[in-house]
């Protein structure tokens, strides 16, 4: 029987190095069932989030995470993280690093739900010609 620390450690280990070859490892760490949830979109089902892994990966040049603080009991886990990633349409290629936190929640010794929250702007559309600038100038006006 797999404990919560024991799935954990195979979700740490499934994004310490992020690529399209770590996606067969998807069913050690996600149920079957998987409902998976970040600022872009909802994904239903183990064969929808590969789906979506794999288009993403596609498009980056590397990608992984550092868990930075983890909490959990027998039925969730909450997760910070720091996203280190490079995309060549963003910010001309260069690493980019994006806080954020995961919430987790445990089935059958695998993650069943997974939500993402994280800052879009700061992933994607600050790092954009044009668009960039203005966001970060609307961001300054807020605060």
């Amino acid at each position: 029987m797999s404990t919560p620390e024991a799935l954990l450690a195979r979700f740490e280990r499934f994004y310490s190095s992020l690529d399209e070859s770590r996606l067969a490892e998807l069913p050690e760490v996600y149920h079957s069932e998987i409902r998976f949830i970040d600022p872009v979109k909802e994904h239903q089902g183990l064969k929808a989030l590969d789906a979506y892994f794999r288009q993403s990966l596609s498009t980056m040049s590397y990608c992984y995470f550092v868990i930075t603080d983890l909490q959990h009991n027998d039925r969730q886990a909450y997760a910070s993280w720091n996203m280190t990633y490079a995309h060549p349409r963003l910010h001309r290629g260069r690493v980019l690093t994006l806080e954020g936190v995961s919430q987790l929640r445990f089935a059958e010794q695998r993650i069943i739900y997974q939500r993402d929250y994280y800052d879009l702007g700061a992933m994607l559309y600050e790092h954009i010609p044009l668009i960039g600038p203005a966001v970060l100038h609307l961001k300054q006006r807020l605060q």
